[in-house]
């Protein structure tokens, strides 16, 4: 009887063995065969090998941009829709006259992205205080006439954010048509609360955005997020940046990262109308219905800023933000300013960023001190050393978490929104990003960024190099999975 309980049990541990080594083998011929980044390869290949089936399991739910047959077709019905209804790129040579010389063969790039032109005639103004971003939010809806359209990744009720719920509901009794489309990941404790019955009235529409299902036709990766922060109201003014509809005093007050600070920008003139084209499009992903994508024209205002928004996503091409980062980063010829909260930039823009430090460019990254995550924390510092040696300056801030995203160049081009310099943000989540082609706006958004490193502390390298082993051992195994992160 024991042999054969012992038989038995050899028996077992030899097909797990083998039913590992096969599994194995067919998902690293499958990672081989996505002709992913190589350090995406190997990090998969390397769970794979680690961690038996359950590197499997992983894979199958984290391996792939994988959105769902149903959407995918619904993707191309729309996008062919749009392909008809081109203008071209913006190419008055008036509205190029004082850009950055890098601006047009960006905005090419990014036009043929996304299909979206440069538009001029608009008038930009940033909010950097909870209290004016919730005021000016509210004061415009409350003027709503037609719609609101309103896109978060998270939504917390709760102190100020209740007056926006409040002038909601009172633009919905005006006729006003509001749609909110929140991540169901990020929003999913909102979604599910008693708070929510305050949004179920008429002409109230609120939808879950890639929500996560297990039906192949409607298969949703739980890490693909709807991570966009739009307002758009009536065509007339929209709202993007990296600030969630929360209240900071309310929100993850037990992180121990401080309060979150963020910025939003306000925006008029006929960039709006290409805001509100890509809720449209992803509301009617989401939902089937059929809202038109674009309305009239919007005339411009007497302001000369020309804008382009850049929507990416495991949707559209693949790297599409990624590239034109690095295409504005390779242009630039006297500074570069980021500021990033997760810091995970992988190989290429590690490596753009040290070529242009040591080609006498003053790079200067400003990140949080402290996030509230520990992998990417470790990870992110796992970059900062080889950056400090090529004369990259990084600046720690350390009176919260800060939480824009902003990159400008010479102070006459730049990049804000919703992107993080991680890899999640470049290849996985549904960003928003606004380029500023527009001198004056990308300078008054670098002032803005002085005053975040004015608030911060620069690393020194002889310093850096003397933290604990204990820290660098963490750093450099997260270096590893970084591109997984």
């Amino acid at each position: 009887m024991e042999l054969t309980v012992s038989l038995v049990s050899s028996l077992l541990q030899q097909l797990l063995i083998w039913g590992h080594l096969l599994l194995v083998v067919a998902f690293a011929v499958r990672v081989i065969m996505q002709r992913l980044p190589v350090g995406v390869s190997l990090a998969w290949l390397l769970v794979l090998v680690l961690l038996p089936y359950v590197g499997v399991v992983l894979y199958l739910l984290f391996g792939e941009r994988f959105l769902g047959v149903k959407r995918a077709a619904r993707t191309v019905r729309l996008r062919a829709y749009l392909d008809a209804r081109r203008n071209g790129p913006h190419n008055h040579p008036e509205c190029w006259r004082d850009s950055h010389p890098a601006s047009k063969a960006l905005a090419r790039l990014e036009y043929h992205t996304s299909g979206i032109p440069p538009l001029g005639g608009n008038r930009v103004g940033f909010l950097q205080q909870t209290q004016d971003i919730i005021d000016s939010i509210v004061a415009d809806i409350n003027n709503a006439k037609r719609f609101c359209h309103l896109e978060f990744y998270i939504w917390q009720s709760d102190g100020l954010v209740d007056r926006v719920m409040q002038a909601l509901q009172a633009a919905a009794k005006r006729g006003v048509q509001c749609r909110i489309m929140l991540d169901a990941v990020g929003s999913a404790a909102f979604l599910s609360s008693s708070e929510m019955r305050l949004l179920r009235a008429p002409n109230i529409s609120v939808i879950k955005a890639c929500p996560i299902r297990f039906m192949p036709w409607r298969l949703a990766r739980y890490d693909l997020r709807n991570h966009r922060k739009t307002v758009i109201i009536d065509n007339q003014v929209a709202y993007m940046g990296s600030f969630n509809m929360v209240d900071p005093a309310y929100f993850k007050v037990s992180a121990g990262v401080g309060q979150w600070i963020d910025m939003m920008a306000r925006i008029e003139g006929p960039t709006v109308q290409a805001f509100d084209g890509v809720f449209r499009w992803y509301w009617n992903i989401e939902t089937d219905q059929e809202l038109p994508l674009l309305e009239h024209a919007i005339e411009s205002n007497d302001s000369p800023a020309l804008l382009q928004a850049a929507p990416s996503g495991p949707d559209e091409a693949k790297e599409s933000i990624l590239n034109a980062l690095l295409q504005a980063i390779y242009a630039a010829v006297e500074t570069l300013d980021i500021v990033t909260p997760y810091f995970v930039p992988g190989e290429a823009l590690e490596k753009a960023l040290k070529i242009a430090a040591r080609r006498g460019v003053r790079v200067r990254l400003i990140v949080p001190e402290k996030v509230d995550s520990f992998l990417v924390r470790h990870a992110s510092h796992s970059y900062f050393t080889g950056l400090l040696e090529s004369g990259v300056k990084v600046y720690n801030y350390r009176s919260g978490l800060l939480h824009t995203k902003a990159v400008v160049i010479d102070s006459s081009l730049a990049f804000f929104g919703t992107v993080n310099l991680d890899l999640r943000s470049l290849w996985l989540n549904f960003e928003m990003t606004m380029i500023i082609y527009d001198r004056a706006t990308a300078a008054e958004l670098g002032r803005l960024v002085d005053g975040y490193r004015a608030e911060a502390e620069l690393l020194c390298l002889e310093s850096w190099r003397k933290r604990s082993a204990v820290s660098r051992f963490f750093e450099n195994i997260t270096h590893l999975f970084s591109p997984l992160i």
